[in-house]
């Protein structure tokens, strides 16, 4: 009889469990999305997505050519639901060197906002000046090369709904490099 109760139990617990799955963040498939409107980004040098728990991206496109650099992260989103007060700022580095940040300024805006987000940067590196500094152009995105590009980028998300703060890194996954 024992028997019986502890494998009606387990079969019950199985049962449940499999019948209360509901469809979490990691069952979302992040898939790359071709959204480029610059001619330059046709001939890319890489193409990238980033996913972190709650937050991902879909388009990356990442330009080398000899001096010049271009970068494009757009067409983000939101992996399930989150409360429409939460407050978030979306930051790229490379090398660890912030390159741009997204701040949401409205509670009741910031999901869309998030959703409607465009980084672009285009540029050419200019000229080291023996001192560390640069004639011409130079920022984080634009002092990284070809080579280095891949292990110098993160894309962060810092949210807070109410007085919980959290911060998420995105997993950069390179899906295509000519």
């Amino acid at each position: 009889m024992k028997k019986n109760v502890l494998l009606f139990l387990l079969l019950f617990v199985v049962f449940i469990s499999g019948c209360s799955k509901t469809n979490s963040n990691s069952d979302i498939k992040v898939t790359y999305i071709d959204k480029t409107e610059k001619e330059m980004f046709k001939d890319y040098t890489y193409k990238f997505i980033g996913e972190s728990e709650h937050f991902y991206f879909q388009t990356g496109k990442a330009y080398y050519n000899g001096n010049d650099r271009g970068l494009l992260i757009t067409n983000f989103n939101i992996k399930g639901t989150m409360d429409k007060d939460i407050r978030y700022t979306v930051s790229v580095y490379f090398n660890d060197e912030l390159f741009a940040g997204l701040i949401s300024d409205k509670p009741d805006q910031t999901l869309e906002k998030y959703k409607n987000v465009s980084l672009y940067d285009y540029g050419t590196l200019g000229e080291e000046d023996g001192h560390g500094g640069y004639y011409g152009e130079s920022d984080s995105f634009i002092r990284t090369t070809k080579e280095t590009f891949k292990d110098s980028i993160k894309v962060k998300v810092d949210y807070c709904l109410k007085e919980d703060c959290k911060t998420e890194e995105m997993k950069i996954t390179i899906v295509d490099e000519k």
